[in-house]
């Protein structure tokens, strides 16, 4: 099951989307509203015009706009007409995706408080070539292309989760957003670290308003499967001030997002055959089929709140000069009570009854199994906690013909996550009814105890951990920006980044076992706040069996001492030895040594970047070619295990370790465009791009394990490896646009991606002091592969139909992507290159749009195909996949004046399970219904 688990946590509309280009291509939207479990610490990863319809540049360095004053966006024919609503958004990014440099994709919401998706994730569903990973009623995972190794950035400047490379996109509540942009093929002024591509941040300043703003939007959110309500708020105040020394802005924005969700998952496990003493009735049957190890029932259920405070200071002492201060806290909170019931149907060699096959005989379509004592239900609880927080100083200074920008930053983000399972055991043996293959995956019923009667359950046992993360980061950035005058080689630009970075981890966990002592779970302290779980799989009869009693997740917390004292207590009844009772000391668990690293990494970062433009064979080209030049520098503490036996007596050594590492990589790159006539224009692209190693996974300490082969003994290590070197990739690009009206354009764009150093985990013989030569399993940059795809992209409104018709529009995308990559080798995998993880070949976004006076709509349907979940599978075979996948999502407003508008939202409206399967849908493997969100609300501006 912990398998299972570790799965599911490495697996809405109302946005308009522009492939934009240019490495700083910024949106000037004055833009609002709307808003793994993580890593390994248990979590998983400027500036803008006066009027909301009017766009503006971002200078290439990444520094901050200045406002264009105009209130009108001129068309193409050079007409000027005043637009607003989705037209408004869809012609602003229309505008940047044209005059921009290199290839990005913006989200562009149209004013104040229209993002109505709620974090950054969920919003980047809608990118052309981006897909997203769903778990607990949100997305929470993010792939570009392909692939996961993205960079992310806030207003361009680094920043992160924890010890993580990324930060956690979701943390990002859309409230606060102004933009969101993903950077595909990255420039020479983009900070490095993503093979993938970067996305970057942006939040609002005071000088992106005229004056004083004051403007809030709250919704009222229902989940239809945890069947809960939930808040959703922001506030958001502005002013800016001409005084004696300079015009002055401040701005402050907080936001808020709760959500009480539900997962319901019914599973069947990983296929394998018969146990050799194991009876089958009828015996006509036959003995060569498969059937799952385990079938169960998981609810992944709690409540998630994101509180996030962020502000901003500006001053313009004159038009030459421009100094700002920024502020974020943004804050993880989610407490999860999760329901597991698992039954096993090979623990004992358990006889199988009324056993059916099904039509090709491969596997069973229903059977009773007659068990033993087996495993009870276990309510896993956890707190998980996270709290980020980035402070900058920064100018833009403009002398001549040049601009001069620069940022100093720091950022500190700390998780600090427990975790508990409050394990039981039944109290006799049971049978157990099943069904496979029903609508995706398994339906049983248990019989032979009343599972709503806590005297049904004796305590198992009880896992205790606790985890802590921290980062933190001093990064410095200047820029220069030089107008040369020149018509070949208009521009050139120059510029420094220097970063230092320390990360740490540390765990600790402990776990007690006694089922022979039989204890009535009534004896354990919080037993009684507990009672018959909440029913999940609403909107489905499949599954009867779905209730049965639980001590609560408040019972575990609000008694997690008493229990801690009572498993203390139950160890010395089960005669336990002195060294295990003592890991039991009051108390949180001590950290393991072994689990803990600290690291620290510098890097220093150089780039030139010339923009050029001229004419060839009749054809006006443009563009920019750059290098950028980075060196890191790396250090890293750890501390490695010897497990070894002295005279008899198993012992544990531990030694400190420390590695160091240093590369310097060049990026070079280039960026095309040819434009072929007023409306069409064909860019090109080569760029290359890195992802560094996780600190984990350069952690050099080593654990050394003692075994048995034939009676004799042997060693074995495993840990992390210091000399691993970044993940490296060539890419090339290429795009047709062709742009028929203000807001109308159709593109095609091809991409590909030579990778090389993917990170797999190998054993390999190692010279040890103590044991000689022994078998250490450590990651390496072993694999390469390659991606290639095809996305292409529509948009228009239709304004050329008569009356209500015009009101009417359309965008839709989609992506085709093929992948692979070497495969490590792998018990039971024979193949040695396959599909990228969680990566669909096709997907795509149709979103239907109406906006006539007051009143807008938008319907937007997203699907994925297939995909790869890993090449590990136990059992038979070696591969799961996900089952395709569509999601319809619904967004409505209309404005009763200009500064009030009502709102209506709904996600998942087709409310279609998440389905995966082993091998071939033939073999499901589990089904997760996730809730439909109704939410209406209103948005005030003053």
């Amino acid at each position: 099951m912990m398998g299972y688990l570790s799965r599911l946590l490495l697996t809405t509309s109302g946005l308009v989307l522009a492939t934009t280009a240019g490495s700083t291509a910024a949106l000037a939207q004055v833009a609002d509203q709307a808003p793994v479990d993580r890593g390994s610490t248990g979590r998983s990863v400027a500036g803008g015009a006066t009027d909301p319809a009017t766009p503006a540049t971002t200078d290439p360095a990444g520094v901050n706009p200045q406002a264009d004053p105009s209130p009108a966006i001129a068309d193409t024919s050079g007409e000027d007409i005043v637009v607003t609503g989705i037209r408004a958004s869809l012609q602003s990014a229309q505008t940047i995706k044209r005059d921009s440099v290199a290839i990005v994709d913006a989200l562009v919401a149209e004013d104040i408080g229209k993002f109505p998706d709620n974090n950054a994730s969920e919003a980047l569903a809608r990118v052309t070539g981006v897909q997203v990973g769903r778990y607990r009623d949100e997305a929470n995972g993010v792939l570009i292309r392909g692939l996961p190794n993205v960079q992310t950035t806030l207003q361009n400047r680094d920043i992160f989760t924890a010890d993580g490379r990324a930060v956690a996109l979701q943390d990002f509540p859309a409230q606060a957003l102004s933009k969101v942009e993903v950077f595909k093929a990255t420039t020479a002024t983009n900070i490095e670290g993503g093979i993938a591509g970067l996305v970057n941040i942006g939040l609002r300043r005071p000088f992106d308003f005229k004056g004083f703003e004051l403007a809030g939007a709250i919704r009222g959110m229902y989940n239809d499967e945890s069947r809960k309500y939930d808040p959703i708020g922001s506030v958001l105040v502005s002013n800016r001030w001409d005084t004696g020394i300079g015009e002055i802005g401040a701005l402050l924005n907080f936001s808020y997002t709760q959500s009480q969700y539900l997962n319901s998952i019914r599973y069947q496990g990983f296929q394998d055959y018969l146990l050799p003493d194991q009876q089958v009735l009828p015996a006509s049957v036959g003995r060569q089929f498969t059937y799952p190890q385990d079938i169960g029932l998981f609810y992944a259920r709690g409540i998630r709140k994101r509180p996030s405070l962020n502000g901003s200071l500006q001053w313009r002492p004159n038009d030459n000069l421009e100094v700002y201060v920024d502020g974020l806290w943004q804050a993880y909170r989610n407490k999860r009570g999760d329901d597991f019931f698992g039954i096993p149907l090979q623990a004992g060699s358990p006889t199988l009854r009324d056993l059916v096959l099904t039509a090709d005989g491969k596997t069973p379509a229903s059977f009773n199994a007659q068990l033993g004592i087996v495993n009870g239900p276990s309510k896993q609880v956890g707190v998980e906690k996270t709290d980020t927080y980035q402070g900058a100083v920064g100018a833009k200074y403009t002398a001549g013909n040049a601009v001069f920008t620069t940022d100093l930053a720091y950022t500190k983000s700390i998780v600090d996550n427990v975790y508990y399972s409050f394990d039981t055991q039944l109290i006799r043996p049971i049978a157990v009814d099943v069904g496979l293959n029903v609508e995706g995956s398994v339906d049983f019923t248990p019989t032979g105890l009343d599972f709503n009667d806590p005297a049904s359950y004796n305590f198992r046992g009880f896992y205790d951990q606790r985890n802590r993360a921290t980062g933190e980061q001093i990064q410095w950035q200047g820029n220069m920006v030089l107008d040369t005058g020149s018509e070949l080689f208009p521009e050139f630009q120059i510029g420094l980044r220097y970063a230092n970075r320390d990360a740490s981890a540390r765990s600790g966990d402990r776990y007690a076992a006694f089922p022979q002592l039989g204890i009535p779970i009534a004896q354990v302290p919080g037993v009684d706040e507990g009672g018959i779980i909440r029913a999940g799989f609403r909107g489905s009869d499949t599954q009867q069996f779905r209730r049965y009693y639980s001590i609560s997740a408040d019972g575990v917390l609000n008694n997690i001492t008493g229990i801690r004292d009572f498993v203390r207590a139950g160890l010395v009844r089960s005669g336990a030895d002195a060294g295990t009772i003592a890991t039991w000391a009051p108390g949180v668990p001590d950290y393991n040594a072994v689990n803990a690293f600290s690291a620290n990494e510098v890097t220093y970062a150089g780039y030139t970047q010339l923009k050029f433009a001229g004419e060839a064979l009749g054809i006006k080209v443009d563009g920019v070619i750059g290098t950028r030049i980075v060196i890191t520098d790396n250090t890293l503490d750890g501390t490695s295990a010897q497990n070894i036996t002295i005279n008899g007596v198993p012992s544990t050594v531990f030694v400190p370790v420390q590695a160091n590492n240093r590369y310097v990589d060049v990026l070079p790159n280039i960026n095309l465009t040819f434009h072929l006539t007023d409306k069409l224009q064909f860019r090109a692209t080569r760029t290359e791009a890195l992802s560094r190693p996780g600190f984990n996974q350069i952690n050099p300490a080593l654990t050394i394990q003692q075994g048995t082969i034939g009676g004799i003994i042997s060693y074995t290590g495993s840990g992390g490896n210091p000399n691993l070197q970044p993940i490296r990739s060539d890419n090339y690009d290429a795009s047709l646009e062709y742009y028929f009206s203000r807001t109308g354009s159709v593109s095609v764009a091809g991409f590909y991606r030579k990778i090389n150093g993917f990170i797999s985990s190998f054993g390999t013989q190692e010279i040890n002091p103590t044991f000689g030569p022994i078998l250490v399993y450590r990651p390496q940059n072993a694999g390469s592969g390659q991606i290639k795809g095809i996305e292409a992209a529509f948009t228009t409104f239709f304004d050329f139909l008569p009356g209500f018709l015009s009101g009417f529009g359309i965008q839709a995308n989609g992506t085709y992507i093929d992948g692979s990559q070497s495969l490590p080798p792998v018990p039971g995998l024979t193949r040695t290159t396959g599909s990228l993880p969680g990566v669909s070949k096709w997907s795509y976004n149709v979103i239907g749009l109406y906006e006539a006076g007051p009143a807008s709509v938008r319907l937007a349907y997203n699907h994925r195909s297939a995909n790869v979940d890993s090449y590990t599978a136990p059992g038979v075979f070696a591969t799961a996949y996900s089952a395709p996948v569509g999601r319809l999502d619904l967004s409505a407003s209309y404005d009763f004046t200009p500064n009030a508008t009502i709102t209506v939202d709904a996600t998942n409206l087709l409310k279609q399970p998440y389905k995966s399967y082993v091998e071939a849908p033939a073999y499901p493997r589990d089904v997760r219904y996730e809730g439909r969100i109704f939410s209406i609300g209103a948005r005030l501006r003053y």
